[in-house]
């Protein structure tokens, strides 16, 4: 029986976090699983798939947060990930165990799938993608029993996975790894690190993007990775704290974006970089700023080390 407890959700933001269009040249797209929103009577206009993943935090200030995250694809069209938000007032003995029920999380569910569909049109309006008119003129309909079925695959996540997971990392989770102040040693250490992975993971073409999202977010969980992303990014207006967990993953991406940047297709970052104003120089005191990470996380490098996560990300990505 699902407790009686009265949550309200405020959706307050709705983060893009990445899109991509079909073309010869970039075909990898096409690679995608998820569910079917509609059958439509003609066959020779595609359907849309769409899927979705959690993820919830409790900020500095005590505010509890949910993220679903909706993937909606429309084959030999586009793909587009979108991050719902949502806000939750502060509720007497309250658990996380509150929001995995099915009334609750299907209307979240629901509406971050409406978002993503549409800022899909909305996103290919607006670089150029032509939708079928049947798409553009009629809302997309997601059937009931699809929804029932997402909403019950991240109840089962959640019970079956990600709880036990935080349960056996409870201690990582509550303990202090490091604050960063908003120096511009840390800024550009930070920003450098999420651009390049930004690149390699979503944006770049000379990177296969699909399989290397696929390899990266084995170790580093996906929906984790973008909510750690949310939080370094403030660190340009204020100060950040990571707990044990959080610097363990970020110290992987850090890793994994140096590699990169250091590898045979390092010509084609190292353009990003200097477009974007990181010069040189700059790019420099990324290097020294990593460096000085590692070493400020000894700890938590070395556990890394002894639990055998180091990877060679040459090999592993491409």
């Amino acid at each position: 029986m699902e407790k009686t407890l009265d949550i309200t959700f405020d959706l307050f933001k709705i983060d893009i976090l990445w899109f991509e269009k079909f073309s010869p040249e970039n075909p990898d797209v096409e690679n995608f699983v998820g569910m079917n929103v509609d059958e439509p009577e003609d066959s020779d206009i595609p359907m849309f798939m769409v899927t979705c993943a959690y993820d919830f935090s409790i900020s500095d200030t005590q505010i509890r947060e949910f993220y679903v995250d909706a993937y909606a694809k429309l084959p030999q069209y586009a793909i587009l990930k979108i991050r719902a938000h949502y806000r939750m007032e502060e509720i007497p003995d309250f658990e996380w165990d509150d929001v995995f029920m099915p009334g609750r999380l299907r209307v979240l569910v629901e509406n971050a799938i409406q978002n993503g569909l549409y800022h899909f049109i909305k996103q290919c309006a607006a670089r150029g993608v032509k939708l079928p008119s049947e798409i553009v003129e009629h809302e997309p309909e997601i059937p009931a029993d699809e929804i029932d079925k997402l909403t019950a695959n991240l109840i089962a996540d959640y019970f079956d996975h990600r709880k036990p997971f935080l349960e056996a990392n409870a201690e990582a989770i509550a303990m202090h790894a490091i604050t960063l102040p908003p120096s511009q040693n840390w800024i550009v250490t930070i920003n450098l690190t999420l651009m390049i992975m930004e690149e390699v993971l979503f944006h770049n073409l000379h990177f296969n993007r699909r399989l290397n999202r696929e390899k990266f977010f084995d170790i580093v969980p996906e929906s984790f990775f973008y909510s750690l992303r949310n939080k370094c990014i403030v660190l340009s207006q204020q100060e950040i704290t990571l707990n044990q967990l959080e610097i363990h993953y970020f110290l992987i991406a850090q890793d994994c974006a140096l590699q990169m940047a250091m590898g045979e297709k390092g010509d084609f970052l190292n353009e990003v970089m200097v477009s974007r104003g990181f010069v040189a120089d700059v790019q420099k005191i990324w290097y020294t700023g990593a460096a000085k990470l590692v070493e400020l996380c000894r700890g938590t490098v070395q556990d890394s080390i002894e639990s055998q996560e180091k990877f060679d990300w040459y090999k592993m990505l491409s």
